[in-house]
């Protein structure tokens, strides 16, 4: 598996890890651990986007700092790479 892969794969890991303990402080708003962690993922999701996203490029269209925002879509997208 190449870097771009896997830091690709930790990226969505941390994503959906803080998107289902969101579901879940939906429940148990007062879990003080839960919050402790949905924190930590978030955290962990934007620093491996930040990685990604400064060695691939941009992932999605409002993450593109480009004058002309839809260059973004010149490169095949993340998920079309076979690397």
């Amino acid at each position: 598996m190449s870097e771009r892969t896997d830091l690709l794969y930790r990226l969505q890991a941390a994503d959906f890890a803080a998107y289902d303990l969101m579901l879940y402080l939906d429940t148990h708003p007062c879990c003080q651990s839960a919050l402790e962690l949905y924190r930590e993922k978030v955290n962990e999701a934007a620093s491996l986007r930040k990685e990604y996203e400064s060695k691939y490029g941009p992932l999605t269209a409002t993450s593109s700092q480009k004058k002309t925002p839809w260059q973004w879509i010149q490169n095949p997208h993340a998920w079309e790479r076979r690397d």
